[in-house]
């Protein structure tokens, strides 16, 4: 018989938040993405809970989703970014797929937003040539409270309706 899977990659913990709650209601085992079983072939459907890093899913999500063959596929995804922007819509379209793979079917996506680490800002910043702008600063506090207590029920019923049998 087979079983779902929660594969997470989470680096501020804002991806990890919505995997466990993922794994809660599904009753399923939670993974690290760098720690994965030898065999996945009991498997099925696998969660790909992951955040955007630099416009793409992690490496090791990478790394972890290439693992995967015919499995239906469900992503988990939190940005620093507002998920209904062009940016937010392009990514949660265009990640999944790649992370899915030929083989695989995509059968949900979730994307909210998640706080971004000050490191991480503070480096963009930088990049950017050391000026914060208004709508940086908007977005960056917009996202500091990401994600929360709607975004986890969100997530909650959009794993529910793909994958509850």
């Amino acid at each position: 018989m087979l079983k779902p899977l929660i594969i997470v990659s989470s680096r501020t913990g804002n991806t990890r938040i919505l995997a466990h709650a993922a794994a809660d209601a599904l009753r399923a085992p939670l993974v690290s993405a760098d720690a994965l079983p030898d065999d996945l072939t009991p498997f099925n459907p696998v969660i790909l809970a992951f955040w955007c890093d630099k416009g793409r899913a992690p490496d090791d999500m990478i790394e972890a989703a290439r693992r995967l063959e015919g499995k239906d596929i469900g992503c988990l995804v939190t940005m620093g970014a507002d998920p209904a922007s062009d940016f937010g819509r392009d990514f949660l379209e265009q990640a999944p797929r790649l992370l899915c793979g030929s083989s695989n079917r995509l059968r949900m996506t979730f994307g909210c937003r998640g706080r971004i680490s000050q490191a991480v800002f503070d480096r963009l910043t930088a990049m950017l040539g050391g000026v914060v702008t208004p709508e940086r600063l908007a977005n960056k506090l917009a996202s500091d409270s990401h994600p929360d207590r709607q975004d986890v029920e969100d997530a909650v019923g959009a794993v529910l309706e793909a994958f509850a049998r």
